[in-house]
Formats: structure tokens, C-alpha cells, sequence
């Protein structure tokens, strides 16, 4: 059997697929979706949902219809068996809970789905340190305005490769709220590289939202006040530091 193999319900990226790897003259199969990969050896080619969804062995590569070409090199150089990984890609699909997926030499290798903000500069550092990588690229999607720029900024700081990905590309078909599955897609995706960090300037719908959610976290007790609020818009403060801090200035009332 040959080692490249299709697996997707998505009948034009198959089709599209099985163009491009004829005009290559790469062999291949097509397996079903809702059959599990014969072999541990193949390298089977799947939409970033289909990856999540039908989990099998082999090695999975994420592709869309305007990432063929992309994905087809990295499954060559996955073909080549490299000594060692030379590259690692995060995609971070920004929100009050963010996902995190990741790619290493263009295959897919694992998502997840994050409860605070505060934890993506801890995993992203968790993840760069996994294996000695010749180039890391940081892709962050660019919803969630705030919060994109929080972490942009996190990762140019620190010398970070860091590139914005356009959404637009990456959500649609998806279930709401599907962060880690649009994070795999953000990291399929190539962006526009970001070289300085940004002022970030919360709106006053920003503003009433961390409210809301304060009053919410404090179950009714309080609501921060807006310069509160600012300062947990801006990373300054994390939720939970503004809201011990109003509890306290309370009790001493």
C-alpha cells in the first residue's frame, strides 16, 4: 500500500488532492473516514475537523483546498524521515478560551483547549521546548481583538516568530466555539508576520464585559470598577487579582 494516503468526506479538497498528487506522480490511496488507518506508516491527508473527529494512527496532515500545495511538501518531507523535526508551528485561536494546536514539520500533533488567558505564554514556552527546532512560528488568529493583541504582544516580546492569521479562512463550517479545531486550522495557515508589539486600548465594550464577568466570578457580590477592568484588559491584572482586591477593599470598609 502506498504511504500517502486521502481520508476526508469532503469531496473537492479530494478531489483537488488527487490532482495534485498525480501531477507530482506521488502514489496514494483513499481511505474512508469512519475506517481507522490500516498502517502506522501512512501519512493520510484530512481536514483539520476530520483530523480531531476521526483520530487514527499514521501521521495526519492538515489541509484545505488553499493549503494543498503546503501540506504535499510537508508530507514529502515526512516521506524522507528526517533525522530530526526542523520545524514547529503553533496556531492560538484567541477568546476568553483560547486553543492551542500544533504542528511539527507541517503534521499534526496535538490540541487543547485552554480555561485563561493567562495560560497560553506557559504552554506556548511548554511547547518550544519539546524538541530542539531549527524555526518556531507562533500563529495567532485575529479575532478577539483584545485579547489577540495581549498575546502578540507576549510573543514578540520575548523574540517570538510571530504571525496574524486572518479567521475568515480558518472558522467556517465549524461548530461555535470550537476553539482548538480553528486553532488547527490558524496553524495550517500561513499569516502576516507582526514585528512590533501594540498599544492596546480596550473598548468601552471591552470595559462592560470584564465587569459583567467580575460580577459573575464574585457570584453577585461586587462588580470591579472600570479602572479595574482596564488594567485586566490590558494583562495588568488578572480576574482573579481584581476581584480579591475589590473583596478586600470591601471587608476594610
Amino acid at each position: 500500500m502506498a504511504r500517502l494516503a486521502i481520508r476526508t468526506d469532503n469531496f473537492r479538497l479530494s478531489f483537488k488532492l488527487i490532482e495534485s498528487l498525480r501531477s507530482k506522480q506521488l502514489e496514494f490511496t483513499v481511505l474512508e473516514l469512519n475506517k481507522p488507518v490500516p498502517n502506522e506508516s501512512i501519512i493520510w491527508f484530512s481536514s483539520p475537523s476530520e483530523i480531531v473527529n476521526f483520530p487514527s494512527v499514521g501521521t495526519p496532515i492538515p489541509v484545505e483546498i488553499d493549503t494543498i500545495d503546503t501540506a504535499i511538501l510537508s508530507a514529502m518531507f515526512q516521506l524522507k524521515g528526517p533525522a530530526a523535526s526542523v520545524s514547529l508551528v503553533i496556531g492560538v485561536d484567541p477568546g476568553p478560551y483560547p486553543g492551542i494546536a500544533w504542528l511539527v514539520d507541517g503534521a499534526f500533533c496535538g490540541i487543547m483547549q485552554l480555561t485563561s488567558i493567562a495560560d497560553v505564554v506557559p504552554k506556548l514556552q511548554q511547547l518550544r521546548k519539546i524538541a530542539e527546532f531549527e524555526e518556531i512560528t507562533i500563529r495567532v488568529g485575529d479575532g478577539a481583538p483584545l485579547i489577540r493583541d495581549r498575546i502578540v504582544n507576549e510573543c514578540v516580546s520575548r523574540n517570538w516568530i510571530t504571525e496574524q492569521v486572518n479567521e475568515s479562512r480558518t472558522s467556517s463550517g465549524l461548530i461555535r466555539n470550537n476553539h482548538s479545531i480553528s486553532a488547527l486550522r490558524i496553524a495550517a495557515n500561513s499569516g502576516t508576520k507582526v514585528w512590533q508589539t501594540r498599544e492596546i486600548s480596550p473598548t468601552q465594550g471591552d470595559i462592560k464585559y470584564i465587569q459583567t464577568e467580575s460580577r459573575k466570578h464574585s457570584k453577585g457580590g461586587f462588580t470591579i470598577s472600570k479602572k479595574a477592568a482596564i488594567m485586566v484588559a490590558k494583562g495588568e491584572l488578572t480576574m482573579e487579582e481584581a476581584t480579591a482586591l475589590r473583596s478586600r477593599h470591601s471587608s476594610e470598609e
